[in-house]
């Protein structure tokens, strides 16, 4: 289903790599591309050894996530010149969206956020630790949720830096103010009212500076 929704928006500065769906054509030559495009990005100081095998392994690990479904659009976000990106995508949800007590029950904190172009959506911030291949990691998420009668847009930025994480979510609301996501019928996704959520000042103040 999700091949026949559309989603387009302006990415927030340099250093995003938009990750090619189902359409990659020859992976092998997209991904030699996109790693010489960040070693410009970066110069010759920041590539030592190994750097351009955790680039590869995050190209690769974000060309499998694009391919999932229910996914609309995957970029990863490369804001320090280190092989440590933070992963945005923007998914498609079925069912009836949940409303703020819903996030806040699975673990996060949940402000209004008004300055999308989709309409009005939740901000919704979690920390977990997980433990993977042995080791102890934190892992930040912001997801974005915008829901209809028909189901919901999620975009959902991951990221196992705090550093990364934070510079990340400074830009994300220029994306934010530009997507838009063209239904099969043609029609633009627009997001219903969200209820129960009490608005606060930060929230008019991003609305009106896209922070």
């Amino acid at each position: 289903m999700e091949a026949e929704w559309l989603a387009e928006g302006v990415l927030p500065q340099s250093g995003w790599t938009r990750v090619p769906g189902e359409g990659i054509g020859e992976p092998e030559k997209w991904f030699q591309s996109e790693i010489t495009r960040i070693r410009s990005w970066w110069g010759e100081e920041a590539w030592g050894p190994g750097v351009e095998a955790a680039i590869r392994d995050a190209l690769t690990d974000a060309v499998a996530k694009a391919a999932e479904l229910g996914t609309l659009s995957v970029m990863l976000h490369w804001p320090l010149d280190v092989p440590v990106p933070s992963r945005v995508r923007i998914v498609l949800a079925a069912g009836a969206p949940l409303d703020a007590s819903g996030w806040r029950d699975a673990g996060f904190d949940v402000d209004e956020y008004p300055g999308a172009a989709l309409g009005p959506g939740l901000k919704c911030v979690a920390l977990r630790e997980e433990t993977i291949n042995g080791a102890d990691l934190q892992l930040f998420t912001a997801v974005y949720a915008f829901g209809d009668e028909s189901g919901s847009v999620l975009v959902i930025a991951e990221a196992g830096s705090q550093e990364v994480f934070q510079l990340t979510m400074a830009g994300l609301p220029v994306l934010l103010s530009t997507l838009r996501i063209t239904e099969p019928n043609g029609e633009q996704f627009a997001a219903d009212p969200i209820p129960a959520v009490t608005r606060k000042p930060t929230d008019e103040w991003e609305s009106i500076s896209n922070a």
